[in-house]
């Protein structure tokens, strides 16, 4: 109550005074040296320009509900030099702009791995920086955790690395699957993620074809952690996503717990296919341990477990999606 009163006496009179008292000064000042002052309200003004701005961008583009697709929509930005006629028509036909070329979906499927990866990152920063929220609206510890289990982070470890040390043979239980992993870790073939900044996740290209990822959270592997094998994730295009979009909700309401809670929408009334976004879609499905001990492959006739929006040069859209 104390602090509002001061905010309520700061906004109604000491604002207003100091605004009359800087009026004064610069008038003061117009008047003594005309010069002077003329650059000083320039400057002033090109000063105020900038900060507005930033909160302009601050209010509008980042936060909920549209944060997410603005972030994306940045990932691929309209050049200079090219006229938003050409920018729309390319995007429909799935340029990526950024990198100057069209990807196939061969191609989309490494890039979009990588995002995949970074999303699972962003969602371990959440742990990181105990915004992860419970039961009852408060946020965890959950940095302590990350620290004491060595977890929140991402593993990708080389399917050969799997084959020679794991075996159906000396795979009894869930826990030695899980022990074998977490002796495969400190292998210098094995890359472990942990922030968006980590140079060997912005180096690597996941140009491999066959690895599993391991997205650790905060607990003891195996209990918050979720496994994807490297055909967990195919590349739908527009048209094979409309044969099955039906079977789908799309994500994007707030929620009240745990991460990726804030309302995230996509602006209506526009083509999202003239900003790059939606021509293409990343669909995935979680593994069971003993499928990848067995070297089974998925069903490709089954449905994703989710769905991920893709721009054209193959980044996921975090939310929403279709689940």
């Amino acid at each position: 109550m104390f602090w509002l009163f001061v905010g309520i006496i700061t906004l109604t009179f000491v604002l207003p005074l100091l605004s009359v008292w800087i009026v004064v000064k610069v008038t003061a000042l117009a008047k003594a040296h005309p010069k002077p002052a003329k650059y000083t309200l320039i400057t002033m003004f090109i000063i105020l320009m900038v900060v507005g701005g930033f909160k302009i961008r601050d209010l509008y583009y980042q936060r909920p509900p549209y944060r997410f697709w603005y972030e994306l929509i940045l990932k691929n930005p309209k050049p200079f030099n090219v006229s938003q006629e050409e920018f729309e028509a390319k995007n429909k036909e799935g340029y990526c702009w950024r990198d100057r070329k069209y990807y196939s979906k061969e191609e989309l499927w490494h890039k979009a791995m990588k995002s995949f990866t970074g999303r699972m990152i962003y969602e371990n920063k959440l742990y990181w920086d105990n915004e992860v929220i419970d039961a009852g609206g408060n946020p965890r510890p959950t940095a302590a955790d990350c620290r004491r289990f060595q977890g929140c982070r991402v593993l990708k470890i080389p399917m050969s690395l799997i084959n020679q040390e794991i075996s159906k043979d000396n795979i009894e239980t869930k826990n030695s699957f899980w022990k074998k992993i977490d002796r495969l870790i400190n292998n210098k073939k094995v890359q472990s993620y942990k922030f968006a900044s980590d140079e060997n996740y912005i180096n690597d290209d996941f140009e491999l074809n066959n690895f599993v990822l391991i997205h650790q959270l905060d607990d003891r592997i195996p209990t918050n952690t979720t496994l994807y094998s490297s055909n967990c994730c195919s590349v739908l295009s527009k048209a094979e996503l409309s044969l099955i979009k039906n079977k789908y909700k799309l994500k994007y309401a707030e929620s009240d717990m745990g991460t990726f809670l804030e309302e995230s929408r996509i602006p209506i009334d526009i083509d999202i296919n003239s900003w790059g976004v939606g021509n293409f879609y990343l669909g995935v499905t979680s593994s069971y341990y003993f499928d990848i001990v067995n070297f089974e492959e998925r069903d490709e006739s089954g449905l994703p477990e989710d769905i991920f929006i893709l721009n054209n040069c193959g980044d996921i859209l975090y939310k929403p999606y279709y689940d």
